[in-house]
């Protein structure tokens, strides 16, 4: 195989030079349940957080097991569980005048699953994706998305020449430029090759949101149909291959979502007292939940200003009992989840009766385990689970992917 590289530096006309360097996968593998380094920003002042909740009630935990009573439980309000993920891969160095810059490649893959009923789980949507990250140094024309369309379009047809690529209809979706501007000696060495990333990381993140609206366009979710999604709603404006108006369209489709975070930082936010969450999340009892506090985020938008968007999150604990919640807890974190939902306007809370029946079912949505599958079974929602291991199983070999290049 090897076209993409080939063409690559043949189309240029000499304006490029290919330097076959090694090919890396650029994925890690981390299965530690507090995020040290994760994305949120951290309240830092050791000011009291505002309640996200009608019940304003002093109190820092709410017990649930009331809603678990097996003869009178709540109603089932989970049908549709979504999941993103990319792999991705240093492809080569590229020399572009007289600086030297890397290509980088992704896989994304975007699913959704949706379950009728206890014995009914199947795909609803599946979007899998390979794009790859060049500087902006190689638009030397400045033709924008016309430019990389093109681009993609005349790269298909070189590889569709490869007897296998053509028959398994792999083909590159989208060529992504980073931005090379600002850079600096005393940059980090990595500075370009974590920009390539970036462009493909908010690739995914877009696709994720476009199924969320897609979703919404066939009038799939309401309050009795919510989707889950695996991980934080966080999604950062600045960071995406969107125009901003399209992506400011994109939040109203939330008011029936739930966000679940495996991964969370316990000094996020601090409670209505003032003082830090961390210790409260770690002393939570079995089938609890910490109050839901306002989360305000301001990330500078890609069209210019500051864009503030505004966040309902309690932590909960999922599960109980003495095997569970002490011999199998590796620490007080393990099976915690951090639940959010976007609030669609900032000052009106969501009622502490629809918390505690998301809460309820989250719980339930915990069992049966996946013990032994996943290093962080005890964070686990099973038809989360369900939807990763799905997902996962479409990824094209890496080698396939490399070797493309």
């Amino acid at each position: 195989m090897g076209k993409i590289l080939d063409y690559i530096q043949q189309s240029g006309n000499g304006k490029y030079q290919c330097y076959k360097t090694k090919k890396l996968s650029l994925d890690t593998n981390n299965n530690d349940t507090i995020a040290y380094n994760y994305d949120d920003k951290t309240v830092v002042q050791a000011t009291k957080s505002i309640f996200a909740e009608t019940d304003r009630n002093r109190q820092s935990t709410v017990p649930l097991n009331n809603l678990l009573n097996k003869n009178n439980p709540p109603p089932a309000i989970f049908r549709y569980f979504l999941d993103g993920s990319r792999h991705t891969y240093k492809v080569d160095d590229i020399a572009i005048g007289k600086k030297i810059f890397p290509i980088v490649a992704g896989q994304i893959i975007v699913g959704c699953c949706e379950r009728k009923n206890r014995d009914t789980f199947k795909k609803f949507d599946l979007r899998n994706k390979i794009v790859i990250a060049m500087p902006d140094d190689f638009d030397d024309d400045d033709g924008g998305e016309n430019f990389c369309r093109s681009y993609c379009e005349k790269l298909n047809e070189e590889i569709a020449k490869i007897p296998f690529v053509k028959e398994k209809g792999i083909e590159i979706e989208k060529l992504l430029l980073y931005k090379t501007d600002g850079f600096t000696e005393d940059k980090e060495k990595d500075f370009y090759k974590n920009r390539g990333v970036a462009k493909i990381q908010n690739e995914m993140t877009d696709e994720e949101q476009k199924l969320v609206a897609e979703l919404c366009k066939q009038n799939k979710l309401d309050d009795e149909s919510w989707l889950i999604k695996d991980g934080s709603l966080e999604y950062n404006p600045g960071y995406t291959n969107l125009d901003p108006a399209e992506w400011n369209n994109l939040r109203a489709n939330y008011q029936n979502v739930v966000g679940v975070s495996k991964m969370f930082d316990p000094e996020l936010l601090n409670d209505y007292e003032g003082n830090s969450l961390a210790r409260t999340i770690a002393n939570l009892k079995p089938f609890e939940r910490t109050k839901t506090y306002r989360y305000e985020t301001k990330h500078s938008h890609k069209g210019g200003g500051t864009f503030s968007s505004f966040y309902a999150v309690w932590y909960l604990r999922l599960r109980g009992g003495k095997e569970e919640s002490r011999n199998f807890r590796e620490t007080n974190f393990s099976d915690v989840v951090k639940c959010e939902m976007v609030l669609l306007q900032e000052d009106k809370p969501i009622d502490t009766d629809i918390i505690n029946v998301i809460s309820a079912n989250l719980i339930r949505e915990a069992y049966p385990v996946c013990f032994g599958s996943d290093g962080r079974w005890a964070n686990h929602l099973y038809p989360v689970f369900l939807t990763e291991s799905f997902c996962k199983s479409h990824y094209i070999n890496d080698n396939i992917i490399l070797n493309l290049f």
